[in-house]
Protein backbone atom coordinates (compact mmCIF):
# COMPACT_ATOMS: atom_id res chain seq x y z
CA UNK A 1 0.00 0.00 0.00
CA UNK A 2 1.08 3.57 -0.66
CA UNK A 3 -0.17 6.91 0.68
CA UNK A 4 -1.34 9.71 -1.58
CA UNK A 5 -3.28 12.92 -1.13
CA UNK A 6 -6.58 13.04 -3.03
CA UNK A 7 -8.21 16.46 -2.96
CA UNK A 8 -6.31 17.21 0.25
CA UNK A 9 -7.27 13.96 2.00
CA UNK A 10 -4.66 11.25 2.68
CA UNK A 11 -5.66 7.88 1.22
CA UNK A 12 -3.99 4.48 1.24
CA UNK A 13 -4.20 2.77 -2.13
CA UNK A 14 -2.69 -0.28 -3.78
CA UNK A 15 0.69 0.08 -5.44
CA UNK A 16 1.01 0.39 -9.22
CA UNK A 17 -2.48 1.80 -9.85
CA UNK A 18 -2.92 4.01 -12.88
CA UNK A 19 -5.28 6.99 -12.89
CA UNK A 20 -8.16 5.03 -14.43
CA UNK A 21 -7.86 2.33 -11.75
CA UNK A 22 -7.60 4.95 -9.00
CA UNK A 23 -10.79 6.64 -10.17
CA UNK A 24 -12.57 3.28 -10.15
CA UNK A 25 -11.15 2.38 -6.71
CA UNK A 26 -12.36 5.71 -5.28
CA UNK A 27 -15.78 5.10 -6.90
CA UNK A 28 -15.93 8.41 -8.79
CA UNK A 29 -19.04 8.38 -10.95
CA UNK A 30 -19.12 11.97 -12.16
CA UNK A 31 -18.32 12.41 -15.83
CA UNK A 32 -16.29 15.25 -17.23
CA UNK A 33 -13.77 15.83 -14.48
CA UNK A 34 -10.08 16.66 -14.78
CA UNK A 35 -7.19 15.03 -12.92
CA UNK A 36 -3.95 16.70 -11.88
CA UNK A 37 -0.98 14.95 -10.29
CA UNK A 38 1.41 17.19 -8.39
CA UNK A 39 -0.29 20.25 -9.99
CA UNK A 40 0.15 18.96 -13.56
CA UNK A 41 -3.02 18.09 -15.46
CA UNK A 42 -3.07 14.66 -17.10
CA UNK A 43 -4.74 14.16 -20.49
CA UNK A 44 -7.61 11.67 -20.50
CA UNK A 45 -5.75 9.65 -23.14
CA UNK A 46 -2.92 9.13 -20.61
CA UNK A 47 -5.01 7.88 -17.65
CA UNK A 48 -4.18 4.20 -18.28
CA UNK A 49 -0.45 4.91 -18.75
CA UNK A 50 0.04 7.25 -15.79
CA UNK A 51 0.96 5.36 -12.61
CA UNK A 52 0.28 6.81 -9.17
CA UNK A 53 3.35 6.99 -6.91
CA UNK A 54 3.75 7.14 -3.14
CA UNK A 55 3.36 10.73 -1.91
CA UNK A 56 1.62 12.04 -5.05
CA UNK A 57 -0.82 14.91 -4.63
CA UNK A 58 -3.86 14.16 -6.78
CA UNK A 59 -6.61 16.64 -7.52
CA UNK A 60 -9.84 15.45 -9.11
CA UNK A 61 -11.76 18.50 -10.27
CA UNK A 62 -15.36 18.55 -11.43
CA UNK A 63 -16.60 21.40 -13.62
CA UNK A 64 -18.54 24.14 -11.86
CA UNK A 65 -21.29 26.08 -13.60
CA UNK A 66 -22.13 29.58 -12.69
CA UNK A 67 -22.50 33.01 -14.00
Amino acid sequence: MIKVSVNGEIKEISENLNIKELIEALDYRTKGFAVAINTTFVAIDSYEETTINNGDMIDILAPVQGG
